[in-house]
């Protein structure tokens, strides 16, 4: 029956973690389809989306086709980009309004996109970290600069990566381009009197939110990495060659990264729904949407606070599946006629990888005198892709990670669509 769609908007952590979760434990006696829409037919594992940029891994390491996820499950995909949410008539519009789907439940997992703060010229003469496309551009950018540097005598080889935001992605996006860099010296006939990275950060300390002890070990790691790390200097404009600092100081780059800021995606206030100004929708205890209990919201487009303490709760992969399995159940209980449970973030632990060898992090919310850092700190940073891809796909999705099929490529971006 179509009035019974589960509709499930964005193949992200979030939103695969609410099909999955529904598909278990809606019995087939339960008249609902659970309905799984994205513009893609992959997942992007958005928290290592900073090594296939920086030219660490492959494309491919950082996509998992959704099909290896949901097969088995009692879910249907639908590939789709959302156009509009229309609450009254209970209908999601897609690619213009041509395929219009119903829906009971509706769960928004739609994620972010980049926020630039309106600062003039930032969209337009940057590239953001915040899909597999634009890491590919960003791979791609930094190659081509590479290689045409190469061919420059050494005295005219001058490369300025600057890298905009301090937080947990510009940082990773950093410290691996510049281990990177390193590695590539040779093949690249560059030293490193010939490249600079600078990584610009408007807040006075790197990683807003995390500890003393937690940001000086990330600066220092990048430093001694060779970036230039600049703080308390907000960017105020931005041209094709040149970023204008608030201090007056004005960057020449060849390449601008932008990692400086999320906001949710924009299909949810176009479409009339209540959001702060950041666009993330607003929700209760439960995660359902303020104006409509058969509406959910979780993960980076959902103002999802700790009713421990009334703070927003950070928008980390790990934040997201914690929502996703009580959505699941709160949907699941408003079927059968059981009490909802409330939202409450158990232990979430940030880990930032600084380089290859290096990491540093710390929970969030709770154990908060816990640190972790260097070598060790990179090695448990190494499992939590594998502890994802158990928990998104099971064992088969763990044995395809831990031993990929080197035959089978999935091509997805080719250097020579960017100029």
């Amino acid at each position: 029956m179509a009035e019974n769609n589960i509709v499930i908007l964005g193949a992200g952590y979030g939103g695969i973690r609410v099909a999955k979760q529904l598909s278990t434990i809606l019995s087939e006696g339960e008249d609902y389809k659970i309905i799984l829409v994205d513009k893609h037919d992959y997942h992007t594992l958005m928290t290592q989306l900073y090594e296939p940029a920086a030219g660490a891994t492959e494309l491919n390491d950082a996509m998992v086709p959704l099909r290896e996820i949901i097969d088995g499950l009692n879910v249907k995909f639908i590939k789709g980009t959302v156009e509009n949410i229309d609450l009254r008539n209970k209908v999601v519009a897609l690619n213009s309004g041509d395929i219009k789907i119903p829906f009971k439940y509706l769960v928004n997992a739609l994620g972010s996109e980049p926020e630039y703060f309106n600062i003039e010229g930032l969209k337009e003469n940057s590239i953001s970290l915040s899909s597999l496309k634009n890491a590919a551009k960003i791979r791609c950018r930094v190659e081509k600069i590479l290689e045409q540097a190469a061919c420059l005598p050494p005295e005219e080889r001058e490369i300025t990566f600057v890298v905009g935001g301090g937080g947990l992605t510009g940082v990773e996006f950093a410290g691996e381009l510049a281990f990177q860099l390193q590695r590539e010296r040779d093949r690249y006939q560059i030293e490193k009197h010939h490249y600079k990275i600078i990584l610009v950060e408007g807040s006075k300390n790197l990683l807003p939110g995390m500890s003393p002890a937690v940001y000086r070990y990330a600066q220092k790691t990048l430093e001694d990495l060779g970036v230039e790390v600049i703080t308390g200097d907000l960017i105020q404009k931005a041209t094709p060659e040149t970023i204008y600092l608030a201090s007056g100081r004005e960057i020449n780059y060849t390449a601008f990264i932008w990692a400086g800021g999320i906001r949710g995606s924009g299909v949810a206030s176009k479409s009339g729904l209540k959001t702060d100004s950041r666009g993330r929708v607003l929700v209760n205890q439960f995660l359902q949407y303020v104006d409509d209990p058969y509406v959910y919201a979780l993960g980076d487009g959902a103002l999802v606070k700790d009713p421990k303490t009334g703070q927003p709760v950070i928008a980390t992969a790990q934040a997201a599946m914690q929502q996703g399995n009580v959505v699941a159940r709160n949907i699941y209980a408003d079927i059968i006629g059981i009490k909802k449970k409330v939202y409450r973030p158990s232990l979430i632990f940030l880990l930032i990888h600084i380089g290859r060898h290096q990491a540093v992090g710390e929970p969030v919310n709770k154990m908060k005198k816990l640190k972790l850092k260097g070598f060790y700190a990179a090695w448990i940073k190494n499992l939590i892709p594998l502890k994802y891809s158990l928990r998104l796909g099971g064992f088969r999705m763990l044995f395809r990670r831990l031993f990929p099929n080197k035959n089978v490529k999935y091509e997805l971006y080719k250097c020579n669509n960017y100029k």
